[in-house]
């Protein structure tokens, strides 16, 4: 391409030769009025040309001085218009009755735009944060699909340091959701729909709780605490299988009393502290029905252990504060030989109980294409500023 400027013209003149505007000008003409109306569009007014005449600088001319400038307008248009079908459907899904069919659009607008853009924290978080909504509201199904969008995000908000783009304030809560709300689902999958491994649930449940979120996320949910304590109940009755197998004889032996001892320390040191810190947290009205459930458990082993139901009340108080304190010693009574057996440990979670929501992860702020607070990213918008071109 030549180009006919100034310089060029002052280099002719004073050489003493012309140029004729057939030559100079036939070539740059219409590229040069395609450009400038380009440049117009794009870059001063920014008005609804500067798509239309994107698509035909590059068709028309590729090698244009602002061919990268408009291939980035394009660009960004595309992933506006996908970050605006995802904004659509996460609105959607969070207004009025949730299902499937709306947890599903929402899955596949975040998906789009993650093929388009990957690694988009902000979109990954909103399509975890929604499957967890969705399959313990026990709606959703698809457990598979759900944890490997957990894993996704607990990985993409792994570091508290917040990414390029990100300012600490917004990214900080939506880290606290996702690590909070992703490790509770990855527990409760292993608990509540199929029994898995109830050592690791408890361990997802561990982290969750490790969050200290405002308005009580994590540390201070109490599904956290409720969804452990069955945990810890379903390891409690695995542990008492071979003294219940045991004949009464056998229990008085010193092998049962030392089976005994270990029972007792489970129930003292996991089962009955993690009761008294759900009991503690679970303080709303959404929660009546876990503590209706909880309650009895608690009392029934209370019982057993101390025989002191006057001083309950008082050890719960101890997790009020913080429940994340470490267990609180049980006054424990001396063993009497005529009662050897606990009250036997729920064989299952509580039919018909569902979580609270008070505690439950929701959608947190919104993302644009336009970066915009960090939630999504785009290709960085190329400037052509200082490249107008005149007409010579």
């Amino acid at each position: 391409m030549k180009t006919f400027s100034l310089l060029i013209a002052l280099t002719l003149l004073a050489s003493g030769i012309t140029a004729s505007p057939s030559t100079a000008y036939a070539q740059d003409d219409k590229k040069g009025d395609m450009e400038r109306e380009w440049y117009d569009a794009c870059q001063q007014k920014k008005d609804d040309r500067c798509i239309p005449l994107s698509k035909e600088l590059l068709d028309k001319y590729p090698d244009s001085q602002y061919a990268k400038f408009a291939r980035q307008r394009i660009q960004n248009d595309s992933l506006g218009k996908l970050s605006d079908r995802f904004q659509a459907a996460l609105k959607a899904y969070y207004s009025g009755t949730q299902d499937t069919n709306k947890l599903e659009a929402l899955f596949s607008s975040g998906e789009e735009y993650l093929k388009a853009q990957p690694g988009q924290q902000f979109f990954i978080a909103q399509m975890a944060l929604a499957g967890a909504n969705g399959a313990m509201g026990e709606f959703y199904k698809n457990l598979d699909k759900v944890k490997g969008y957990a894993e996704i995000a607990l990985k993409a908000f792994d570091s508290a340091t917040p990414p390029e783009g990100w300012k600490p304030e917004e990214w900080g809560p939506l880290r606290d959701l996702v690590i909070a709300g992703m490790n509770q689902f990855l527990g409760w999958q292993l608990i509540m729909p199929t029994k898995g491994d109830q050592n690791l649930a408890i361990d997802y449940l561990s982290k969750a709780v490790q969050v200290r979120g405002k308005e009580g996320l994590g540390w201070r949910d109490p599904n956290n605490y409720y969804l452990r304590s069955i945990a810890y109940s379903n390891q409690y009755t695995e542990l008492r299988k071979p003294y219940d197998a045991m004949t009464p004889e056998q229990q008085l032996s010193d092998e049962g009393k030392e089976m005994r001892k270990k029972l007792n320390e489970f129930l003292d040191t996991k089962l009955l502290p993690e009761y008294a810190r759900f009991l503690a947290t679970a303080t709303k009205q959404d929660t009546k029905a876990l503590v209706d459930a909880i309650k009895p458990n608690f009392d029934a082993y209370w019982d057993y252990r101390t025989g002191a139901k006057d001083k309950a009340a008082e050890y719960i108080r101890n997790y009020t504060a913080d429940p994340t304190i470490a267990p609180v010693a049980v006054p424990a009574k001396a063993e009497d030989t005529s009662n050897l057996n606990a009250p036997a440990a729920p064989t299952t979670a509580p039919a018909n109980v569902k979580l609270s929501t008070s505690g439950a992860p929701a959608a947190q702020g919104k993302g644009t294409a336009n970066g915009g607070g960090g939630k999504s990213t785009p290709a960085k918008k190329g400037s052509a500023k200082g490249k107008k071109r005149g007409r010579g």
